[in-house]
C-alpha cells in the first residue's frame, strides 16, 4: 500500500543511486569525470587514475608512434655507427700480408667526417624523437575527447611542430649543462623545472622556460612529487637493463665465440629496448598529465578545450594574450 504522505519524489527504502550520481560537476566547477584533466584537490590518486585511463584508451597510438620516432631511428642510429666503426677500422688498420703499420694519416682524415655524420645524426634523432612527443600528445588529447585520431595525421601534426618543440630542448639543454658547469644541484633543478616545457609549448604557444619555471616554483610539491615517481620508474627500468647487460656480459666472457658474444649482446639489446618502449609511454603521460592537472587548478579545462587548443592557433595565440 502506497503511503498517501510521502513526499511526491520520495526515493523507495533501500534504494541506492549509482556512484556516479555523486560525480557530476556542478556549475563552473571541474568536471571529476575528466580523462585528461585532474580537478584540483583530487591528489595523486586522480592522477594515478587518469594515468591507467590514457594507458587503456591509447596505449597502441602511443606504441605505434613511440615505436616510429624514438625505437626505430635509434636502431638506425645504432647500426650506422657500428658500421662507420667497422669501416673506419678497416680503413686505419693493417690489412693484407704486408701487415703494414697504422695508417695515422687516414685516421686524422676520417675524424671531421666521423664527427660530422654523428652531429647531423643526432641532430635528425633528436628532432625525430620531439616530433614523436608531438604527435602523441596530439593523439592522445583528441582520443580523451572524444575523436578519431588516425597515425599518419598524428605524425602530421609532429613532424610540423617537431622543429619548435626542438629548439626549446636546445635551449633546455644548455640550461642544464649550465647547472653542471655551477654545481650539480643546480643541473638537478633546471632539469625539473624545465619538465614541463614540451606541453606548454604545444598547447600554449607562449614562453615555455619561463612558464615552467613558474608552475614548477609555485606548485613545488605537487608537481615535485609527480616528477619523483617518473623517476623512481626510470631508475626501476634503468636498473633492470644494467641486470640485462650484465648477465649477457658474463655469458660473453665465458667464451671467445664470436656467435655467442654477439648473440648475448643482441638479446640484452633487444630486452633493453622492450622496456625502454612502455617506459617512454609512462614518462610521457605522466608529464602530460601534471601539466593538465595544473591546468585544471590555474581555471576551467577539459580534453576538450585542451584538444581544440592544439588544433585551432588562434585559439592558442588568444589565450597567450
Amino acid at each position: 500500500m502506497t503511503d498517501p504522505y510521502a513526499p511526491q519524489n520520495h526515493v523507495p527504502q533501500g534504494y541506492l543511486p549509482p556512484a556516479d550520481a555523486y560525480l557530476q560537476p556542478y556549475p563552473g566547477g571541474p568536471d571529476p569525470n575528466d580523462p585528461l584533466v585532474n580537478p584540483p584537490h583530487s591528489g595523486i590518486n586522480g592522477w594515478f587514475t587518469r594515468i591507467g585511463g590514457l594507458f587503456k584508451r591509447s596505449w597502441k597510438s602511443m606504441a605505434a608512434i613511440f615505436a616510429i620516432t624514438h625505437l626505430v631511428p635509434t636502431i638506425a642510429l645504432a647500426v650506422m655507427a657500428a658500421v662507420g666503426v667497422v669501416l673506419a677500422l678497416g680503413t686505419v688498420l693493417p690489412t693484407g700480408p704486408s701487415r703494414a703499420e697504422f695508417n695515422a694519416e687516414a685516421l686524422s682524415a676520417s675524424i671531421p667526417i666521423i664527427v660530422a655524420g654523428a652531429f647531423v645524426a643526432i641532430i635528425i634523432l633528436i628532432y625525430v624523437q620531439m616530433a614523436g612527443y608531438a604527435a602523441a600528445t596530439y593523439a592522445v588529447t583528441r582520443q580523451a575527447a572524444g575523436y578519431q585520431v588516425r597515425l599518419g595525421e598524428s605524425l602530421g601534426y609532429g613532424f610540423r611542430r617537431g622543429w619548435g618543440l626542438f629548439g626549446w630542448q636546445f635551449v633546455v639543454g644548455l640550461l642544464i649543462l649550465l647547472g653542471f658547469v655551477a654545481c650539480i644541484l643546480p643541473a638537478f633543478y633546471v632539469y625539473a623545472a624545465t619538465a614541463l616545457f614540451g606541453p606548454i609549448y604545444l598547447f600554449e604557444r607562449r614562453n615555455p622556460i619561463g612558464r615552467t619555471f613558474s608552475i614548477f616554483n609555485n606548485n613545488l610539491g605537487r608537481v615535485l612529487g609527480r616528477l619523483a615517481l617518473l623517476l623512481v620508474a626510470t631508475f626501476v627500468a634503468n636498473g633492470v637493463t644494467t641486470i640485462f647487460d650484465q648477465v649477457g656480459s658474463a655469458v660473453a666472457g665465458n667464451t671467445g665465440e664470436i656467435a655467442v658474444i654477439m648473440g648475448a649482446a643482441a638479446i640484452s639489446s633487444t630486452l633493453g629496448i622492450i622496456i625502454e618502449l612502455p617506459l617512454t609511454m609512462l614518462i610521457f603521460s605522466g608529464i602530460l598529465l601534471t601539466y593538465t592537472e595544473q591546468r585544471g587548478w590555474e581555471g576551467p579545462a577539459t580534453a576538450r578545450t585542451l584538444a581544440d587548443e592544439l588544433a585551432n592557433p588562434s585559439q592558442q595565440l588568444a589565450l597567450a594574450g
